[in-house]
């Protein structure tokens, strides 16, 4: 019998993955809001899919803005990093075209592991900027606004993964 070797993952029902530096992580999501369309929603609550196409516009948007108004910053981190937020602002794009009432379960699937995928790039990207930020100089002003702006970002595309996976994977 192969003995399993991953370790530090969690599994429910069909989803399954890494909740480090996440926002799903047990009672965290309990507590946690967030704003779509201009109201505050419980973080936990069963969305329908208007309220999932809206928070993934919005998160294409906020990731487009970002990459323009911290091109900079994006930049100062690394010169693959622009790159890194396109690619990111790509993936919530083709995951909400994807997104509709007869999604399947393994496009569903699809949908939120390209959304971890991007949580994990801006996470990488935010671990970046809080390092540049901590120490003394004009890099690290110019990069304490990303920041800034990614950890709430990084929070709404969790919820977003957790909203696929609330809608197609966790039969309730």
């Amino acid at each position: 019998m192969k003995e399993n070797t991953k370790s530090g993952g969690v599994t429910i029902g069909k989803v399954s993955g890494d909740i480090t530096n996440s926002i799903i992580a047990g009672r965290d999501v309990k507590n946690a809001t967030i704003t779509v369309g201009g109201q505050l929603i419980a973080a936990d609550k069963k969305p329908n899919i208007d309220e999932l196409k809206q928070l993934l516009a919005e998160i294409q948007q906020e990731v487009a803005q970002l990459r323009v108004s911290q091109q900079d910053a994006l930049k100062a981190l690394s010169a693959g990093t622009p790159f890194i937020a396109q690619g990111v602002e790509e993936t919530v794009k083709e995951a909400s075209e994807k997104v509709n009432l007869e999604m399947k379960s393994e496009d569903a699937e699809s949908v939120q592991q390209s959304l971890t995928e991007a949580t994990s790039f801006l996470s990488g990207i935010l671990d970046g900027a809080r390092s540049v930020a901590e120490k003394a100089g004009a890099l690290a002003g110019a990069v304490s606004p990303l920041a800034e702006n990614l950890a709430p970002l990084i929070d709404k595309v969790s919820v977003a993964a957790f909203w696929v996976a609330k809608l197609w994977l966790l039969q309730q």
